[in-house]
């Protein structure tokens, strides 16, 4: 007879002896040739209408915007911004620098259609040209390789975009291995994402004009001890689909074997796509120390690997994702609960809104329902007492933009939902959110 099937498991913390890999962000090597005399693409300002856009409404946080390069267009342009130099190894280095007025980063959108695998590239900041990102030409290769294998169209699936080094100047530097000729190089960089909110941490007298501040009513996660394993499993997402950049949140989730593989589990409405899915960084361990410190952990680690998507509904509103880089020592596997769920119970979620360090919401889950996808500039709709959702009612906390992803929690701290929407504000007492039901979406996909 079949075996029973495995609807409930419990967490798990990664120990510290977990290979981490080799970081793509390293000191500049003694062996690797001088910094060069890069070429300078210069971007003004985008408009103040642009980043009002974004809104604080619930969905993906809106925090950075495309912006079209006609200098590297097309790869004949970008062979001409590049001034190329001998390397002592007989090779050839030349870079290009990227600014723009009023960023608080910039990730280059990087077309590569034919570029040597022992090739590499490194992305830095002028200010900084010996802390570098840096990347073969190969992963590069692959990693747009891959999105093609899957079915990907259009621009976003020929694109790898570098990481975010949270500053208004990026350099993108090629060093070309010995008997590579720079005219075979087809390689390119029609847009940028122009990142328009500060996402670093406030200074002290910042703290209450920061743009990227949440509500006032929100909870402070550091402060409730019992949540302390599941706060280790939620990270901050930065992604970006179209040139644009937006901000979730995911939750690092176990498998039935404990086997360490990263899944990682947020909304549809934030990744649904390859593309979006590789172009994935996380913030992890990002919240306070100390309850109410209004400071970040020392303990903070960012991961710019990006991911490989797995699952992704529109009927659940959730996707899942396999992490291609592994997540830090101490981060916990969270356990999860495909099973059916006590209506009136009690249930937890833990979430970035606005991108903000890490709250906690409390409250009781009300009932089933059915929502639709909301269509441009319509509210999330919900309705009947049967369906693929959950519908929640929070006692204390809420959730914004930037929340959106976030696992809501059963009263024996496992996953039972993904973040789909809701009415939830600090000055409306009682107003719904919704989640997406973790059971519903094991049932059709993600028990294989």
């Amino acid at each position: 007879s079949e075996a029973p099937r495995t609807t409930r498991v419990d967490g798990w913390t990664q120990p510290a002896s977990t290979d981490q890999g080799v970081s793509h962000v390293r000191l500049r090597a003694a062996s690797a040739p001088p910094v060069p005399v890069s070429s300078t693409i210069r971007l003004g300002a985008i408009g103040q209408e642009r980043a009002l856009s974004a809104g604080t409404g619930v969905g993906p946080r809106l925090i950075g915007v495309a912006r079209n390069i006609s200098e590297t267009a097309a790869a004949a342009q970008t062979l001409e911004q590049f001034q190329w130099k001998p390397t002592p190894a007989g090779g050839l280095i030349a870079a290009i620098s990227f600014a723009a007025d009023g960023a608080h980063g910039l990730r280059l959108g990087v077309v590569a259609k034919q570029l040597p695998g022992s090739a590499t590239l490194r992305l830095y900041s002028q200010a900084d040209p010996g802390t570098v990102f840096q990347i073969s030409g190969q992963e590069v290769l692959q990693r747009i390789q891959r999105l093609a294998e899957v079915g990907g169209t259009g621009l976003d699936a020929q694109t790898w975009w570098t990481p975010d080094l949270g500053s208004n100047e990026v350099t993108l530097e090629v060093e070309l291995p010995a008997g590579t000729v720079a005219g075979a190089l087809d390689i390119s960089i029609p847009r940028v994402s122009h990142i328009f909110e500060n996402l670093s941490l406030p200074q002290e007298d910042e703290i209450t004009t920061r743009i990227n501040d949440s509500a006032a009513c929100h909870l402070d996660a550091t402060c409730y001890d019992a949540y302390a394993n599941q706060r280790d499993a939620v990270a901050r997402m930065m992604f970006t689909s179209q040139g644009n950049s937006y901000l979730c949140t995911g939750t690092l989730i176990n498998d039935s074997s404990s086997s360490g593989t990263p899944y990682f589990l947020t909304a549809n409405h934030c990744i649904s796509s390859a593309a979006e899915a590789d172009s994935l960084q996380t913030d992890w361990f990002y919240r306070t120390p100390t309850c109410n410190s209004r400071t970040l952990s020392s303990s903070m680690t960012r991961r710019l690997g990006g991911a490989t998507l797995l699952f992704a509904s529109s009927s659940f509103d959730m996707t899942l994702l396999k992490l291609n880089e592994a997540p830090p020592a101490g981060a916990y596997f969270a356990g999860w609960d495909a099973g059916s769920q006590l209506l009136s119970s009690a249930v937890i979620g833990l979430h970035h809104p606005s991108g903000d360090m890490l709250k906690i919401s409390q409250g009781t889950l009300r009932g089933q329902t059915q929502c639709t996808t909301p269509s441009e500039g319509t509210v999330f709709e919900c309705s009947g007492n049967s369906g693929n959702y959950y519908q929640v009612n929070w006692s204390q906390g809420i959730t914004e933009g930037g929340s959106s992803g976030s696992a809501l929690f059963n009263s024996a701290n496992q996953v039972i939902g993904t973040l789909y929407g809701g009415s939830s504000s600090c000055s409306v007492s009682g107003a719904s959110d919704f989640y997406g039901r973790f059971d519903r979406a094991f049932d059709a996909a993600l028990k294989n």
